[in-house]
């Protein structure tokens, strides 16, 4: 299968809320993983990403645009869903790839607010894409769209912060109830390498993007359409899927 036949295969994945046969696949590389998601989102209709997904592994930073950006606190259930309840970092400020560095501090400084954030995420693969990474990118990262809740208190950036207790809940069910733990150790991380190394994908962080640095309690499924609800830092959000 040709980079535009995946790409085509996943667009479809997408939009008829199917998934992906991968035996037999061509995997790509890693530039044309990243060629495959333009791709995606050209056949999607899509226009400039209004937010991102990365991931730090062995120091290097990948990521993926997000499928959509939103503050309604209801979306379309899929089978196979999971999700992750995460920080949403917007940015107040462009971060521009630059001779010098950007430090810790000055990325805090660039973000204009932090919030409760739950990602969406569904594998378009028969099976997930395994431990193929290229695969995995090539999915947009199984991102199906990012919902930003309420605002955080911006102590949750300081260094080492103990970002404290998460729970998350459907049906009177509880999926996570436990300290919220991020993978990186700092969720600010990625971001910074981000900003010093350029979207991984080409160009570079803008104001207004949405930013999003991983999961604070894993990626519980949610097996039907249900409300689920996330308590983290003293707010709460409640999210439909229909």
């Amino acid at each position: 299968m040709s980079e535009m036949s995946l790409a085509e295969a996943l667009a479809k994945a997408v939009k008829t809320v199917t998934t992906v046969d991968k035996t037999g696949l061509a995997v790509p590389d890693l530039a044309a993983a990243y060629g495959v998601q333009a791709a995606v989102r050209t056949a999607l209709g899509l226009g400039a990403p209004q937010g991102y997904k990365f991931s730090l592994r062995q120091d290097k930073l990948y990521g993926a645009p997000l499928l959509f950006v939103s503050q309604a606190l209801s979306a379309a259930f899929e089978p196979g869903l999971r999700v992750e309840i995460e920080l949403a970092l917007t940015l107040a400020e462009d971060l521009p790839p630059r001779g010098e560095p950007y430090g810790r501090q000055e990325i805090v400084d660039a973000i204009g607010s932090v919030a409760l954030g739950v990602e969406l995420v569904r594998t378009r693969y028969i099976d997930g894409p395994g431990d193929n990474l290229t695969l995995l990118l090539s999915d947009m990262m199984s991102n199906i769209g990012y919902i930003v809740g309420p605002e955080l208190d911006r102590a949750v950036l300081a260094p080492g912060a103990d970002l404290g207790p998460l729970t998350l809940t459907t049906g009177g069910v509880s999926l996570y109830d436990a300290d919220a733990k991020h993978p990186d150790g700092d969720p600010l991380a990625a971001l910074v390498a981000c900003a010093n190394g350029g979207l991984p994908m080409g160009g570079y962080l803008k104001a207004g993007h949405v930013v999003t640095t991983g999961t604070l309690c894993g990626a519980p499924y949610i097996e039907t359409p249900s409300d689920f609800t996330a308590m983290l830092g003293g707010r709460s959000i409640t999210v439909s899927l229909t």
